[in-house]
């Protein structure tokens, strides 16, 4: 026996098992790896989709808030000509897009069947 209380046999069982298991050992460091990197990857995939949702908010918010006022502005001046008919239509379009509500549509449909001309001013 030598001087640290191992004896040959002892000094031969380590670099067996090493070469024994190896494989298990990287597999399984690998492995962590993987699943780390994969974890980092939903995280960051989670916040764009938070992120995402919040500027389709923002969007459809600031699109009510336009047609909202547009649309009474024509209901106010009583008619709503081709280009504010146009203009009106589209960013409706994109807000019932992005998940915009009914109530908006009533108001649009009003507004859309005034008279596309300017009273007194004739077609």
């Amino acid at each position: 026996m030598s001087d640290s209380g191992r004896g040959k046999g002892d000094v031969i069982k380590l670099p067996e098992w090493i070469t024994k298991y190896w494989v298990e050992w990287v597999f399984g460091l690998v492995t962590a790896g993987l699943l780390a990197y994969i974890r980092s990857i939903a995280r960051q995939i989670k916040h764009e989709r938070e992120e995402q949702q919040a500027l389709r908010n923002g969007v459809k918010a600031l699109l009510k808030i336009n047609l909202d006022k547009e649309c009474e502005r024509c209901q106010r001046d009583g008619w709503c000509g081709s280009a504010k008919r146009s203009t009106i239509d589209d960013m409706y379009k994109a807000y019932k897009g992005l998940g915009g509500n009914g109530g908006t549509k009533a108001l649009v449909e009003q507004t859309l069947a005034l008279p596309a001309v300017e009273p007194g001013k004739g077609e």
